[in-house]
């Protein structure tokens, strides 16, 4: 789930994913005279009782790596796209033009960081098993419809600095110097929201790196070598034949959108063997001592990615109101 990255202008491009025909429709050069309404009531129009909680529930409750610390949550990543949606629609209003995006945090995620704490080894939650196998809850799966605006060619030329909002349109040439005589920054109004929240050099690719070489390294440990295997033969007293947890879901092929008996059988009994096993706490001891070493040797650089995604969560909720 990692935000951000060194592309300018991300924010208008994630709310134009997949919709770029729609968002550069090509439109007249008249200016439209309102003001902006780009998220002022974001937090009471989206519903966070779906949002994911910050804390797993079942064997891995109470369970925090150590480069969580350094990792984005969905309520961080939400702050700082409500933030720039803001800063890009006030922005455009200078120019005459009004633009309206939708609220972020509509379509949530399963997990609350990069970590994914609840799933990392493998499902972990048996109340969730019983109803749901190895699937997710109904809300999540259901994507809520997000009502993009069509921009006209002025509009997707002040916001990005460009004739596209595709980055990858080759085509595309770097927008007009001015509209309704303003001069029109070089990434737009985008990259203007960018440098207010100071995002432009922020990347957490280093921590979504990191955390992910130590998941594979800690299953590779002795300990939790001999503790897959422990499972492995607990399921196999169960009556299924499989090595790790990532491979039990394929046990109960699905056929349709609803988990079948035998899927919610596997799904409770690889948990059983994990609890009985001390799988997950054996898993996570080796993955966190890992980190706590990878952090060691990366101590500057991860400092660095804090204070710059610190500072940009402050400037955000400055430009939200809060």
């Amino acid at each position: 789930m990692t935000h951000r990255t060194k592309a300018p202008a991300i924010a208008l491009l994630a709310v134009c994913a997949g919709l770029i025909t729609s968002c550069a429709a090509p439109g007249g050069d008249r200016a439209e005279s309102a003001r902006p309404d780009p998220v002022a009531d974001a937090a009471s129009a989206v519903d966070r009782g779906n949002w994911p909680k910050a804390d797993s529930d079942g064997l891995a409750k109470g369970l925090e790596l150590p480069l969580e610390a350094y990792m984005q949550s969905y309520e961080e990543s939400v702050t700082l796209d409500n933030a720039q949606r803001r800063l890009e629609s006030e922005c455009m209003a200078e120019y005459g033009l009004k633009v309206t995006f939708p609220p972020a945090g509509m379509n949530p995620p399963p997990n609350d960081n990069d970590a994914n704490m609840e799933r990392r080894y493998g499902i972990t939650d048996r109340a969730a098993a019983e109803k749901y196998g190895y699937g997710l809850p109904e809300a999540l799966q259901r994507q809520q419809r997000t009502e993009l605006p069509a921009l006209t060619q002025p509009q997707v030329e002040v916001l990005s600095g460009r004739t596209s909002l595709n980055p990858a349109d080759t085509r595309a040439a770097p927008a007009r110097d001015s509209y309704n005589g303003k001069e029109i920054p070089e990434d737009g109004c985008a990259g203007r929201a960018d440098d207010t929240l100071g995002t432009r050099s922020l990347d957490l690719t280093l921590v979504s790196e990191l955390d992910g070489q130590s998941l594979v390294r800690s299953q590779a440990t002795p300990k939790v070598r001999a503790a897959l295997a422990d499972w492995s033969a607990c399921m196999k007293d169960k009556g299924y034949t499989v090595d790790v947890p990532y491979n039990a879901i394929d046990l109960a092929p699905r056929a349709g959108d609803t988990p079948s008996k035998e899927e919610i059988a596997v799904a409770v009994a690889d948990i059983d063997c994990k609890e009985s096993t001390g799988l997950v706490k054996i898993w996570f001891t080796a993955d966190a001592k890992i980190q706590r070493e990878q952090i060691a040797e990366h101590r500057d650089q991860l400092n660095v990615v804090r204070k710059e995604h610190t500072n940009a969560l402050s400037a955000a909720k400055s430009a939200l109101g809060g």
